[in-house]
Protein backbone atom coordinates (compact mmCIF):
# COMPACT_ATOMS: atom_id res chain seq x y z
CA UNK A 1 0.00 0.00 0.00
CA UNK A 2 1.05 3.58 -0.62
CA UNK A 3 -0.23 6.48 1.48
CA UNK A 4 0.35 10.08 0.44
CA UNK A 5 -0.56 12.82 2.89
CA UNK A 6 -1.07 16.40 1.70
CA UNK A 7 -0.54 18.88 4.53
CA UNK A 8 0.51 22.41 5.39
CA UNK A 9 2.49 21.05 8.36
CA UNK A 10 4.50 18.07 7.14
CA UNK A 11 6.65 18.21 10.29
CA UNK A 12 3.56 17.16 12.29
CA UNK A 13 4.07 13.62 10.97
CA UNK A 14 7.68 13.17 12.12
CA UNK A 15 6.80 11.39 15.37
CA UNK A 16 4.05 9.37 13.68
CA UNK A 17 6.54 7.94 11.19
CA UNK A 18 8.69 6.78 14.10
CA UNK A 19 5.90 4.83 15.82
CA UNK A 20 7.13 1.21 16.22
CA UNK A 21 4.18 -0.35 14.38
CA UNK A 22 4.36 2.21 11.56
CA UNK A 23 8.15 1.98 11.25
CA UNK A 24 7.90 -1.83 11.28
CA UNK A 25 5.32 -1.79 8.47
CA UNK A 26 7.47 0.59 6.40
CA UNK A 27 10.66 -1.44 6.98
CA UNK A 28 8.88 -4.65 5.92
CA UNK A 29 7.68 -2.97 2.73
CA UNK A 30 4.02 -3.28 3.68
CA UNK A 31 3.38 0.43 3.24
CA UNK A 32 5.08 3.43 1.69
CA UNK A 33 4.27 6.78 3.28
CA UNK A 34 4.96 10.14 1.66
CA UNK A 35 4.16 13.47 3.32
CA UNK A 36 3.74 16.31 0.83
CA UNK A 37 3.80 20.03 1.63
CA UNK A 38 0.86 21.71 -0.07
CA UNK A 39 2.84 24.97 -0.08
CA UNK A 40 5.15 23.52 -2.75
CA UNK A 41 2.26 23.86 -5.21
CA UNK A 42 1.40 27.50 -4.47
CA UNK A 43 2.36 30.21 -6.97
CA UNK A 44 4.34 33.40 -6.40
CA UNK A 45 7.00 34.38 -3.96
CA UNK A 46 4.43 34.59 -1.17
CA UNK A 47 3.01 31.14 -1.97
CA UNK A 48 -0.55 32.09 -1.11
CA UNK A 49 -2.36 28.96 -0.06
CA UNK A 50 -5.41 30.47 1.64
CA UNK A 51 -7.77 33.40 1.42
CA UNK A 52 -10.84 34.84 3.11
CA UNK A 53 -14.26 33.50 2.09
CA UNK A 54 -16.42 35.32 -0.43
CA UNK A 55 -19.46 36.86 1.24
CA UNK A 56 -17.59 37.35 4.48
CA UNK A 57 -17.02 35.12 7.46
CA UNK A 58 -14.38 34.30 10.03
CA UNK A 59 -11.20 32.43 9.22
CA UNK A 60 -9.39 31.47 6.03
CA UNK A 61 -10.03 28.75 3.46
CA UNK A 62 -7.57 26.60 1.59
CA UNK A 63 -7.65 27.66 -2.04
CA UNK A 64 -9.06 25.21 -4.56
CA UNK A 65 -6.40 25.96 -7.20
CA UNK A 66 -3.54 25.12 -4.84
CA UNK A 67 -5.16 21.93 -3.56
CA UNK A 68 -5.96 20.82 -7.12
CA UNK A 69 -2.33 21.34 -8.21
CA UNK A 70 -1.12 19.38 -5.19
CA UNK A 71 -3.50 16.53 -6.00
CA UNK A 72 -2.48 16.44 -9.64
CA UNK A 73 1.21 16.76 -8.91
CA UNK A 74 1.42 14.43 -5.96
CA UNK A 75 -1.14 11.79 -6.82
CA UNK A 76 -2.04 12.05 -10.47
CA UNK A 77 -5.00 9.82 -11.26
CA UNK A 78 -3.97 7.12 -8.80
CA UNK A 79 -5.17 6.56 -5.29
CA UNK A 80 -8.38 7.09 -3.41
CA UNK A 81 -8.55 10.80 -2.56
CA UNK A 82 -9.88 11.43 0.94
CA UNK A 83 -10.45 14.82 2.54
CA UNK A 84 -10.28 14.82 6.35
CA UNK A 85 -13.10 17.17 7.33
CA UNK A 86 -16.14 17.59 9.58
CA UNK A 87 -18.68 16.99 6.80
CA UNK A 88 -17.39 13.50 6.11
CA UNK A 89 -18.81 10.14 7.12
CA UNK A 90 -17.75 9.01 10.55
CA UNK A 91 -14.59 6.91 10.60
CA UNK A 92 -14.93 3.49 12.22
CA UNK A 93 -13.31 0.06 12.16
CA UNK A 94 -15.48 -1.12 9.29
CA UNK A 95 -14.28 1.77 7.12
CA UNK A 96 -10.68 1.14 8.23
CA UNK A 97 -10.98 -2.44 6.95
CA UNK A 98 -12.41 -1.23 3.64
CA UNK A 99 -9.61 1.29 3.14
CA UNK A 100 -6.94 -1.28 4.03
CA UNK A 101 -7.74 -3.04 0.75
CA UNK A 102 -6.93 0.04 -1.35
CA UNK A 103 -3.59 0.06 -3.17
CA UNK A 104 -3.10 3.77 -2.65
CA UNK A 105 -4.64 6.45 -0.43
CA UNK A 106 -4.25 10.20 -0.79
CA UNK A 107 -5.16 12.00 2.43
CA UNK A 108 -5.81 15.74 2.41
CA UNK A 109 -5.38 17.35 5.82
CA UNK A 110 -7.65 20.38 5.84
CA UNK A 111 -6.62 23.49 7.74
CA UNK A 112 -7.78 26.92 8.87
CA UNK A 113 -11.57 27.38 8.62
CA UNK A 114 -11.78 24.64 6.02
CA UNK A 115 -11.43 24.26 2.27
CA UNK A 116 -13.01 25.93 -0.72
CA UNK A 117 -16.20 23.98 -1.43
CA UNK A 118 -15.00 23.23 -4.96
CA UNK A 119 -12.25 21.01 -3.55
CA UNK A 120 -14.93 18.39 -2.92
CA UNK A 121 -15.39 17.92 -6.67
CA UNK A 122 -11.83 16.55 -6.88
CA UNK A 123 -12.01 13.98 -4.08
CA UNK A 124 -13.48 10.48 -3.77
CA UNK A 125 -14.51 10.62 -0.16
CA UNK A 126 -14.64 12.81 2.95
CA UNK A 127 -14.05 11.32 6.38
CA UNK A 128 -14.47 12.71 9.88
CA UNK A 129 -12.92 11.14 12.99
CA UNK A 130 -15.54 12.63 15.30
CA UNK A 131 -17.95 15.42 16.05
CA UNK A 132 -15.47 17.99 17.32
CA UNK A 133 -13.22 20.65 15.82
CA UNK A 134 -9.44 20.41 15.36
CA UNK A 135 -7.03 23.15 14.37
CA UNK A 136 -5.98 21.10 11.37
CA UNK A 137 -6.55 17.76 9.71
CA UNK A 138 -3.08 16.42 10.51
CA UNK A 139 -4.25 14.62 13.67
CA UNK A 140 -7.17 13.13 11.77
CA UNK A 141 -4.89 11.95 8.97
CA UNK A 142 -2.64 10.24 11.52
CA UNK A 143 -5.63 8.50 13.13
CA UNK A 144 -6.91 7.20 9.79
CA UNK A 145 -3.48 6.16 8.53
CA UNK A 146 -2.57 4.29 11.72
CA UNK A 147 -5.91 2.47 11.90
CA UNK A 148 -5.51 1.32 8.28
CA UNK A 149 -1.81 0.39 8.45
CA UNK A 150 -2.18 -1.85 11.48
CA UNK A 151 -4.74 -3.91 9.52
CA UNK A 152 -2.27 -4.72 6.73
CA UNK A 153 -1.15 -8.36 6.72
CA UNK A 154 2.03 -8.62 8.76
CA UNK A 155 1.84 -5.22 10.44
CA UNK A 156 0.91 -6.76 13.79
CA UNK A 157 0.07 -10.28 14.96
CA UNK A 158 -3.21 -11.48 13.48
CA UNK A 159 -4.47 -12.70 16.86
CA UNK A 160 -3.89 -9.25 18.34
CA UNK A 161 -6.07 -7.47 15.78
CA UNK A 162 -8.81 -10.10 15.67
CA UNK A 163 -9.72 -9.75 19.36
CA UNK A 164 -9.64 -5.96 19.66
CA UNK A 165 -12.49 -3.57 20.39
CA UNK A 166 -14.91 -3.03 17.50
CA UNK A 167 -13.66 -6.04 15.50
CA UNK A 168 -16.75 -8.01 16.56
CA UNK A 169 -18.85 -4.88 16.81
CA UNK A 170 -18.35 -4.58 20.58
CA UNK A 171 -15.66 -3.52 23.04
CA UNK A 172 -12.77 -5.78 23.97
CA UNK A 173 -13.02 -7.70 27.24
CA UNK A 174 -11.22 -6.36 30.36
CA UNK A 175 -7.67 -7.70 30.64
CA UNK A 176 -5.28 -8.27 33.55
CA UNK A 177 -1.61 -9.02 34.17
CA UNK A 178 0.71 -9.44 37.17
CA UNK A 179 0.37 -9.08 40.09
CA UNK A 180 -2.63 -11.36 40.59
CA UNK A 181 -3.62 -9.44 43.74
CA UNK A 182 -3.13 -5.71 44.11
CA UNK A 183 -4.66 -3.31 46.62
CA UNK A 184 -7.33 -5.87 47.49
CA UNK A 185 -8.34 -6.33 43.84
CA UNK A 186 -7.86 -9.85 42.50
CA UNK A 187 -7.66 -11.12 38.94
CA UNK A 188 -10.76 -13.29 38.24
CA UNK A 189 -10.00 -16.91 39.10
CA UNK A 190 -11.23 -18.25 35.77
CA UNK A 191 -8.48 -16.36 33.91
CA UNK A 192 -5.85 -18.27 35.92
CA UNK A 193 -7.60 -21.63 35.64
CA UNK A 194 -6.04 -22.74 32.35
CA UNK A 195 -9.47 -23.78 31.08
CA UNK A 196 -9.48 -22.18 27.62
CA UNK A 197 -13.17 -22.82 26.93
CA UNK A 198 -14.21 -21.31 30.26
CA UNK A 199 -11.91 -18.32 29.70
CA UNK A 200 -13.36 -17.68 26.23
CA UNK A 201 -16.89 -17.93 27.63
CA UNK A 202 -16.03 -15.58 30.50
CA UNK A 203 -14.29 -13.03 28.26
CA UNK A 204 -17.21 -12.86 25.85
CA UNK A 205 -19.65 -12.11 28.67
CA UNK A 206 -17.34 -9.48 30.19
CA UNK A 207 -17.00 -7.81 26.77
CA UNK A 208 -20.78 -7.74 26.41
CA UNK A 209 -21.16 -6.29 29.92
CA UNK A 210 -18.67 -3.51 29.20
CA UNK A 211 -20.33 -2.71 25.88
CA UNK A 212 -23.84 -2.53 27.31
CA UNK A 213 -22.60 -0.33 30.16
CA UNK A 214 -20.19 1.95 28.28
CA UNK A 215 -21.18 1.87 24.60
CA UNK A 216 -24.76 0.57 24.32
CA UNK A 217 -25.00 2.21 20.89
CA UNK A 218 -22.77 -0.58 19.54
CA UNK A 219 -25.60 -3.08 20.05
CA UNK A 220 -28.49 -1.44 18.19
CA UNK A 221 -30.60 -4.62 18.01
CA UNK A 222 -30.52 -8.29 18.87
CA UNK A 223 -27.05 -9.86 18.55
CA UNK A 224 -25.89 -13.45 18.61
CA UNK A 225 -22.38 -14.27 19.82
CA UNK A 226 -20.52 -17.52 20.30
CA UNK A 227 -21.88 -18.24 23.76
CA UNK A 228 -24.53 -15.57 24.33
CA UNK A 229 -27.40 -13.72 22.72
CA UNK A 230 -28.18 -10.09 23.53
CA UNK A 231 -31.65 -8.59 23.25
CA UNK A 232 -32.14 -4.85 23.41
CA UNK A 233 -35.51 -3.46 24.58
CA UNK A 234 -36.41 -7.01 25.55
CA UNK A 235 -40.07 -6.49 26.45
CA UNK A 236 -41.53 -9.20 28.69
CA UNK A 237 -38.70 -11.68 28.25
CA UNK A 238 -36.85 -11.34 31.57
CA UNK A 239 -40.00 -11.46 33.69
CA UNK A 240 -41.52 -14.32 31.70
CA UNK A 241 -38.38 -16.49 31.79
CA UNK A 242 -38.00 -15.87 35.53
CA UNK A 243 -41.65 -16.76 36.12
CA UNK A 244 -41.49 -19.93 33.99
CA UNK A 245 -38.41 -21.14 35.85
CA UNK A 246 -37.56 -24.72 34.91
CA UNK A 247 -41.08 -25.64 33.81
CA UNK A 248 -40.10 -25.09 30.16
CA UNK A 249 -36.66 -25.11 28.53
CA UNK A 250 -35.84 -21.39 28.27
CA UNK A 251 -32.43 -19.76 27.78
CA UNK A 252 -30.68 -18.93 31.06
CA UNK A 253 -30.44 -15.25 32.00
CA UNK A 254 -26.81 -14.35 32.72
CA UNK A 255 -26.87 -10.53 32.72
CA UNK A 256 -29.35 -7.73 32.28
CA UNK A 257 -29.61 -3.97 32.43
CA UNK A 258 -32.60 -1.74 31.92
CA UNK A 259 -32.13 -1.94 28.15
CA UNK A 260 -30.21 -5.18 27.53
CA UNK A 261 -30.86 -8.82 28.34
CA UNK A 262 -28.01 -11.32 27.92
CA UNK A 263 -28.97 -14.98 27.61
CA UNK A 264 -26.84 -18.07 27.44
CA UNK A 265 -26.77 -19.49 23.94
CA UNK A 266 -27.55 -23.19 23.60
CA UNK A 267 -25.75 -25.55 21.24
CA UNK A 268 -28.66 -26.49 19.02
CA UNK A 269 -30.30 -25.95 15.64
CA UNK A 270 -33.70 -24.48 14.72
CA UNK A 271 -36.62 -26.90 14.43
CA UNK A 272 -37.03 -25.87 10.77
CA UNK A 273 -34.03 -28.11 9.97
CA UNK A 274 -35.82 -31.25 11.24
CA UNK A 275 -38.14 -33.61 9.40
CA UNK A 276 -41.93 -33.25 9.19
CA UNK A 277 -42.70 -35.81 11.90
CA UNK A 278 -40.30 -34.18 14.37
CA UNK A 279 -41.62 -30.70 13.57
CA UNK A 280 -45.26 -31.73 14.01
CA UNK A 281 -44.71 -33.63 17.26
CA UNK A 282 -42.50 -30.91 18.77
CA UNK A 283 -44.81 -28.01 17.90
CA UNK A 284 -47.89 -29.81 19.19
CA UNK A 285 -46.07 -30.76 22.41
CA UNK A 286 -44.98 -27.16 23.00
CA UNK A 287 -48.48 -25.80 22.42
CA UNK A 288 -49.94 -28.33 24.85
CA UNK A 289 -47.27 -27.46 27.41
CA UNK A 290 -48.04 -23.74 27.11
CA UNK A 291 -51.76 -24.38 27.51
CA UNK A 292 -51.25 -26.57 30.58
CA UNK A 293 -49.60 -23.77 32.55
CA UNK A 294 -51.29 -22.41 35.62
CA UNK A 295 -51.37 -18.74 34.55
CA UNK A 296 -51.79 -17.43 38.10
CA UNK A 297 -49.26 -14.67 38.58
CA UNK A 298 -48.34 -14.42 34.89
CA UNK A 299 -46.31 -11.16 34.74
CA UNK A 300 -47.56 -9.97 31.32
CA UNK A 301 -51.06 -9.42 29.95
CA UNK A 302 -51.04 -9.82 26.17
CA UNK A 303 -54.77 -10.24 25.58
CA UNK A 304 -56.31 -9.02 22.34
CA UNK A 305 -57.54 -5.74 23.84
CA UNK A 306 -54.01 -4.82 24.90
CA UNK A 307 -52.45 -5.85 21.59
CA UNK A 308 -55.01 -3.77 19.74
CA UNK A 309 -54.17 -0.76 21.90
CA UNK A 310 -50.55 -0.96 20.67
CA UNK A 311 -51.54 -0.80 17.02
CA UNK A 312 -51.91 2.28 14.88
CA UNK A 313 -54.21 1.17 12.07
CA UNK A 314 -55.88 2.98 9.19
CA UNK A 315 -59.66 3.23 9.37
CA UNK A 316 -60.20 0.68 6.58
CA UNK A 317 -58.30 -1.97 8.51
CA UNK A 318 -60.21 -1.22 11.71
CA UNK A 319 -63.42 -1.77 9.77
CA UNK A 320 -62.13 -5.12 8.52
CA UNK A 321 -61.32 -6.18 12.08
CA UNK A 322 -64.63 -5.26 13.65
CA UNK A 323 -66.71 -8.27 12.49
CA UNK A 324 -63.91 -10.64 13.50
CA UNK A 325 -63.64 -9.11 16.97
CA UNK A 326 -67.29 -9.82 17.74
CA UNK A 327 -66.51 -13.56 17.84
CA UNK A 328 -63.57 -13.30 20.24
CA UNK A 329 -64.21 -13.60 23.95
CA UNK A 330 -61.54 -13.42 26.63
CA UNK A 331 -62.57 -16.61 28.40
CA UNK A 332 -60.02 -19.05 26.92
CA UNK A 333 -56.72 -17.58 28.03
CA UNK A 334 -53.40 -19.44 28.19
CA UNK A 335 -49.68 -18.71 28.37
CA UNK A 336 -48.82 -17.49 24.88
CA UNK A 337 -45.31 -17.28 23.46
CA UNK A 338 -46.39 -14.58 21.01
CA UNK A 339 -43.58 -15.11 18.49
CA UNK A 340 -43.67 -18.87 18.10
CA UNK A 341 -41.91 -19.91 14.90
CA UNK A 342 -39.74 -22.87 13.93
CA UNK A 343 -36.65 -20.65 14.27
CA UNK A 344 -37.49 -19.93 17.92
CA UNK A 345 -37.62 -23.65 18.77
CA UNK A 346 -34.14 -25.16 19.17
CA UNK A 347 -33.47 -28.90 19.04
CA UNK A 348 -30.63 -31.40 18.88
CA UNK A 349 -30.37 -35.16 18.55
CA UNK A 350 -31.93 -35.64 21.98
CA UNK A 351 -35.00 -33.49 21.33
CA UNK A 352 -36.13 -30.04 22.47
CA UNK A 353 -33.31 -27.85 23.81
CA UNK A 354 -34.82 -24.38 24.24
CA UNK A 355 -37.62 -22.04 23.23
CA UNK A 356 -36.22 -18.58 22.59
CA UNK A 357 -37.45 -14.98 22.13
CA UNK A 358 -40.12 -14.48 24.78
CA UNK A 359 -40.36 -10.69 24.36
CA UNK A 360 -44.09 -10.74 23.52
CA UNK A 361 -45.11 -13.61 25.76
CA UNK A 362 -47.92 -13.38 28.28
CA UNK A 363 -51.52 -14.19 29.02
CA UNK A 364 -53.43 -14.33 25.71
CA UNK A 365 -55.99 -16.19 23.62
CA UNK A 366 -55.32 -19.86 22.83
CA UNK A 367 -55.41 -19.26 19.07
CA UNK A 368 -52.58 -16.72 19.10
CA UNK A 369 -49.63 -19.12 18.85
CA UNK A 370 -51.51 -21.48 16.54
CA UNK A 371 -52.14 -18.66 14.08
CA UNK A 372 -48.49 -17.54 14.24
CA UNK A 373 -47.05 -20.92 13.28
CA UNK A 374 -49.66 -22.32 10.87
CA UNK A 375 -48.22 -20.68 7.75
CA UNK A 376 -44.74 -22.01 8.52
CA UNK A 377 -46.06 -25.52 9.03
CA UNK A 378 -47.86 -25.41 5.71
CA UNK A 379 -44.61 -24.27 4.02
CA UNK A 380 -42.91 -27.49 5.17
CA UNK A 381 -45.87 -29.62 4.09
CA UNK A 382 -47.80 -29.95 7.35
CA UNK A 383 -51.51 -29.12 7.04
CA UNK A 384 -53.58 -27.40 9.68
CA UNK A 385 -55.73 -30.53 9.96
CA UNK A 386 -52.66 -32.56 10.95
CA UNK A 387 -51.82 -30.04 13.67
CA UNK A 388 -55.43 -29.80 14.91
CA UNK A 389 -55.60 -33.59 15.08
CA UNK A 390 -52.46 -33.70 17.22
CA UNK A 391 -53.85 -30.98 19.47
CA UNK A 392 -57.19 -32.76 19.79
CA UNK A 393 -59.28 -29.70 18.88
CA UNK A 394 -60.43 -27.50 16.00
CA UNK A 395 -60.14 -23.72 15.76
CA UNK A 396 -62.54 -21.17 14.33
CA UNK A 397 -61.01 -19.80 11.09
CA UNK A 398 -62.36 -16.33 11.90
CA UNK A 399 -60.55 -16.24 15.22
CA UNK A 400 -57.32 -17.47 13.60
CA UNK A 401 -57.65 -14.75 10.95
CA UNK A 402 -57.95 -12.11 13.62
CA UNK A 403 -54.87 -13.41 15.45
CA UNK A 404 -52.89 -13.20 12.21
CA UNK A 405 -53.93 -9.57 11.85
CA UNK A 406 -53.16 -8.75 15.49
CA UNK A 407 -50.22 -11.01 16.42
Amino acid sequence: MRIRILSLLPQAFDSFLSYPVIRHAVDKGLVEIEVIDIRDYADGCWRAIDDSPYGGGAGLLLRVDVVKKALDGAAGDKGRRILLGPKGRLFDQKLAHALSHEKELVLIAGHYEGVDERVRSYIDDEVSIGDYILTGGESAAIVLAEAVIRLLDGAIKEASSASESFEDGILEEPQYTHPALFDGKRVPDVLMSGNKAAITHFNELEAIKDTTALRPDLIPSDRSFRFHTVHRDYGNEKDIITWIGDRLPCPRIVWHTEDHLVLEKRNARPLSSAGQKTILSTVSSILKALWSFDTTGCPADMRLAYRLSRLSLPWARWQALRPLMDDVHGDDLVLSHGRLTLEHILVNGNGLVAITDWQDAGLAERERDVANILDQLEEVGISKDELFSRLGRDFDPRRLSLMRLVP
